[in-house]
């Protein structure tokens, strides 16, 4: 890149806005073409991973919630690993230099079971692994995840016979071709007396093509006879044991719950094809109602193995906490639930040593710093405008929050030896510190009457050139609202893609965990008693704090669950809502304390059974209300920069891609987005700021568990294997066909701009005549079906016979993977069918409504080198325009491996119902084995609803990186004698048998 650095201007402070700015700047190339700011409100950097610190309380840490790090975290702990190295060789101080100094490997962990005489818990014991976090290889298809729940399935009841005392031997439940099937495929026979399901089902699996279309309908039938066997005998064995009065002993009923779940997941991936289709296919169910549907047992539904996903996940529309409000779609919770399980590297899950905002975003504003990125604190964006053609960011009006004393703002203080955020801001470097610290004012907060000291419009081409967007999802509607009305995909994920508020609790004690009463060890807890459901003993942050010798903690507990939405929401110009709902905080975990704590801390609560002891509690603070409950830390995240990202069914394919946001300078940075997990945490932000930051410069993007072109709904989240689109036949050219067909056939010179493009399967199987129906196909997600939109020239368009033809211009809007209804028809291939095709001219028109059936209609076309504007001749009314830049190189169509995925469904037998109503079959064929095409830059705007699609404004992505990218068309084309279609027909039956 020469000339002048690219300015880029990064709104936000959390893990995605910092993933990407690492990324924008990790080499010396990168730091001289790309001039990074970072836009961040308040004080301090972390999104709703920041943490402060109170340093007249012991420098205690405060949290927004609780933050560990699991073992998969691969993307975030690898480049963390990069950061603070750097950090080291750079001598920074007062910062970790390692991964291994600032993380604590943690894998004991302990699960909630509420019975009928109250609590019990449930302790897991996770082992440790040899692997190194951070590091690439992952299981990463829904397939490879099938292998590795069926060795666990067969190496559980290996350790545990006795919990399939019941189970019957392989004959008693395979059909004799089943068995014969099985015996081929794993040389291990089924009638042998010691065969067990368990084990043939793992040796069918494994020795199977990674592959899954690869399949055939016969291992299909296997692994769904052998899944529900195995399924059927787990829950006889149980209901057996229990019918024959045998008390279960806790191990074996957590064995039974454990083996339910498991199984229930192995046969609802076979019964939904989930190894095919992936997990985003099931995601439109909620896990709850999916488990059911698939025979898991009510107990297993809603035991701690469940509900601990649910807790981990703040899994509750609106943070009600009870089985009306669970929201987490099928896919999503199978497949984090296996990644989690299966895919950690070294140890389950990391605690910091310190603060998040310590241990990650210190290192990263050092490291940012000493690269060369600014940083402008107290400047909170308010809003982003469109240019006027609705494809740019052309400019972000921010509110600057204080005026700095000096040119920087120093953001830290020392504590244990660490430079830290502070839980306020360093008042005495603001000009108005003063009133800001008198008036309490929250910097952060949206309920606040604080008028800004200036605002400031930046303005593209001057202050930026190129946007990251890392605000959260929860602040969208308030900031994006041009983006919002512009673009329909921005107003689906906006109303699809939910958010719940969560509460956190901080309590520092003096006795320890064991003088509490807790005699199950440094665990973490969760499936608790709602809300406060989750709690991890965190003393070890004690070495992070500042406490007095005569003060020191012998525990720190940290809890936290999802906090019910307030209904309806305080205006913005209630101030003081956020203080009021703090204090609801406070009180509630006080209540649930008293309600439900002494099956934790039994030691810690008074004999005259009045509740908490208080006097147990550490703060150097001297209570107002004289009650040392109210000096701990409790916190309500009801900020629309807070709010959790939930994963509710049908929201998947919803949300946007890290770098297709739309708009061409914008890129997207957060856990909201597209990622291989779909989830609120770290990694998926991590994920998202990679490949924004890919996005932006144009840079191919290797991330860890994410395939390199994920499609929104079609659920590989990993290396999957290449899913072709079958049956698809080659097309049938014209001139190749048999005489008499192959003398007489039409031709011309087909050019201009083409695309498929992705929308709602509901939408586009309403655009099909009666008759046919959408066919099965994977080039999109299952809630999706692709629609092929052509804005042409037609040029010399004649009988091969003739030595010249008509030109004109045509706009085609076509279905490809259409199948009839009829029967009798099904064994045909997958076909296309034209729904509109709009032409400016009369002869063709004519020639194709009779002659071939084809949809034809009239339409006024404006056409020039970049701009087609279909309209109606009658209204003038504008039905769809487009407008595009070449942006090159032109190549042979074979050449662009995108367009080569979306090739065959340009490639199908069209058919349409004739003027008599019957069924014809025609051949039009771009010759794309010898086409061009060239990368267009591309806007798509539908005005109207007579096409059946949704109005609003496309913006294709680049088919460099997406099969629905837009291109432009340059072909000899061919079409079929419209005699031939019977005889076409039967060649397509022939050639699909």
């Amino acid at each position: 890149m020469s000339g002048q650095p690219k300015k880029i201007a990064i709104l936000g402070g959390g893990v995605g806005a910092m993933t990407a700015a690492f990324e924008l700047t990790s080499t010396p190339e990168r730091r001289a073409a790309y001039d990074v700011t970072v836009y961040q409100m308040g004080w301090r950097l972390g999104g709703k991973g920041a943490s402060g610190r109170r340093m007249d309380d012991g420098a205690r840490i405060e949290e927004h919630g609780l933050h560990v790090w699991s073992g998969f975290y691969d993307n975030a702990i690898k480049q963390m690993k990069d950061c603070l190295a750097e950090l080291k060789d750079a001598n920074e101080e007062a910062v970790y230099h390692s991964f291994e100094e600032a993380f604590i490997a943690h894998n004991n962990i302990v699960l909630g079971e509420d019975e009928q005489g109250g609590w019990s818990f449930w302790p897991l014991d996770v082992e440790t692994n040899p692997a190194t976090p951070g590091s690439d290889g992952v299981a990463l298809s829904a397939w490879d995840y099938f292998l590795e729940l069926s060795r666990y399935i067969r190496d559980l009841l290996a350790k545990g016979p006795g919990t399939l005392s019941q189970s019957r031997h392989p004959t008693a439940v395979l059909p004799k071709h089943v068995a014969t099937h099985v015996a081929a495929q794993t040389n291990v026979d089924p009638e042998h007396p010691a065969a067990k399901v368990p084990e043939l089902l793992h040796h069918l699996a494994h020795q199977l093509p990674r592959q899954p279309h690869k399949h055939s309908g016969k291992d299909l039938e296997a692994l769904r006879t052998m899944t529900r066997a195995l399924h059927t005998d787990v829950k006889t064995a149980r209901a057996k044991a229990v019918g024959g009065g045998e008390a279960l002993s806790a191990d074996k009923e957590r064995m039974q719950l454990v083996l339910d779940l498991g199984v229930t997941a192995m046969r609802g991936m076979i019964t939904d094809e989930v190894a095919l289709y992936g997990f985003d296919g099931i995601d439109d169910r909620e896990i709850s109602e999916w488990l059911t549907m698939h025979g898991a047992r009510p107990e297993t539904v809603n035991s701690p193995l469940v509900r601990a996903v649910y807790d981990y996940a703040f899994g509750f529309r609106n943070g009600i906490t009870d089985p009306a409000h669970r929201g987490i779609g099928a896919g999503t919770f199978l497949h984090g639930s296996l990644r989690l399980f299966f895919t950690y590297k070294g140890s389950i899950f990391f605690k910091m040593r310190a603060g998040m905002g310590d241990t990650i975003f210190t290192p990263y504003y050092k490291a940012l710093r000493n690269r060369g990125v600014k940083f402008k604190f107290f400047h909170k964006v308010r809003d982003l405008k469109l240019d006027g053609a609705g494809r740019l960011i052309d400019e972000i009006v921010v509110d600057q929050q204080a005026t700095l004393k000096n040119a920087d703002y120093d953001p830290f203080v020392r504590a244990a030896n660490y430079d830290c955020w502070p839980s306020e801001p360093l008042y005495d470097q603001l000009e108005e510190g003063d009133a800001l610290k008198s008036q309490k004012v929250r910097l952060e907060s949206s309920w606040s009457d604080w008028a800004p000291v200036a605002t400031h419009t930046l303005k593209r081409g001057t202050d930026f050139d190129e946007v990251v967007l890392g605000i959260s999802l929860g602040a969208l509607p308030h900031v994006a609202g041009d983006l919002i009305a512009a673009d329909p995909a921005w107003r689906k994920m906006v109303e699809r893609v939910e958010t719940v508020a969560t509460q956190a609790m901080q309590l520092w004690l003096k006795p320890t965990s064991e003088e509490l009463g807790w005699d199950h060890g440094d665990r973490i807890l969760t499936a608790y008693a709602d809300a406060m459901n989750t709690w991890a003993d965190m003393t070890h942050l004690d070495a992070a704090e500042e406490w007095p010798a005569t003060d020191k903690p012998g525990s720190i507990a940290y809890f936290c669950g999802p906090l019910p939405d307030v209904d309806p929401l305080p205006p913005f110009t209630d101030t003081g809502f956020p203080a009021r709902a703090d204090a609801d905080v406070r009180e509630n975990a006080l209540k649930w304390m008293n309600d439900h704590g002494p099956e934790l801390w039994p030691n810690v609560f008074k004999q005259d059974g009045s509740g908490f002891d208080e006097s147990k509690l550490i703060s150097l603070q001297t209570p107002a209300s004289g009650k040392m409950w109210d000096t701990q830390y409790f916190r309500a995240n009801f900020e629309p920069t807070e709010r959790y990202v939930l994963s509710v069914p049908g929201s998947t394919d919803a949300r946007l891609r890290a770098d297709r946001s739309g708009f061409d300078n914008l890129w997207l940075a957060g856990d909201w987005t597209y990622t291989g997990i779909n989830a609120g945490c770290v990694e998926a932000a991590a994920m998202s700021g990679l490949r924004a930051a890919a996005g932006l410069t144009r840079s191919p993007v290797d991330i860890i568990g994410e395939v390199a072109n994920p499609v929104p709904g079609h659920g590989h989240h990993g290396s999957a294997p290449d899913v072709p689109m079958a049956p698809v036949l080659k097309t049938i050219r014209p001139q190749n066909s048999a005489w008499p067909w192959s003398s007489v056939y039409g031709m011309a010179q087909t050019t201009g701009a083409t695309v498929m493009v992705p929308f709602a399967r509901q939408t586009v199987a309403a655009m099909l005549p009666k008759g046919l129906q959408l066919a099965p196909q994977t080039l999109t997600g299952p809630q999706e079906h692709p629609v092929i939109l052509l804005f042409a020239r037609q040029r010399d368009v004649r009988p091969n016979q003739l030595p010249f033809g008509m030109n004109y211009s045509e706009f085609i809007c076509a279905v490809p993977w259409v199948q009839h209804t009829d029967p009798a028809l099904q064994d045909l291939p997958p076909l296309i069918v034209p729904t509109r095709l709009y032409l400016d001219s009369l002869p063709p028109i004519l020639l194709g409504i009779y002659g071939y059936g084809f949809p034809k209609v009239r339409a006024a076309m404006t056409v020039d080198m970049d701009t087609y504007v279909i309209r109606d001749p009658k209204t003038d009314e504008e039905i769809i325009s487009c407008s595009f830049d070449r942006t090159g190189p032109q190549d042979a169509a074979y050449k662009f491996e995108m367009f080569n995925q979306a090739r065959p469904g340009y490639e199908m037998a069209m058919v349409t119902r004739n003027r008599v109503g019957q069924w014809q079959y025609s051949v039009y064929d771009f010759s794309l084995g010898q086409s061009l095409l060239e990368p267009l830059d591309m806007q798509i705007r539908i005005s109207s609803d007579h096409l059946g699609l949704p109005r609003g404004t496309i913006k294709p992505p680049s088919i460099a990186a997406s099969p629905f990218g837009a291109v432009f068309l340059t072909s000899d084309a061919t079409i079929n004698n419209p005699l031939q279609s019977y005889h076409l027909r039967q060649v397509l039956r022939e050639k699909a048998t």
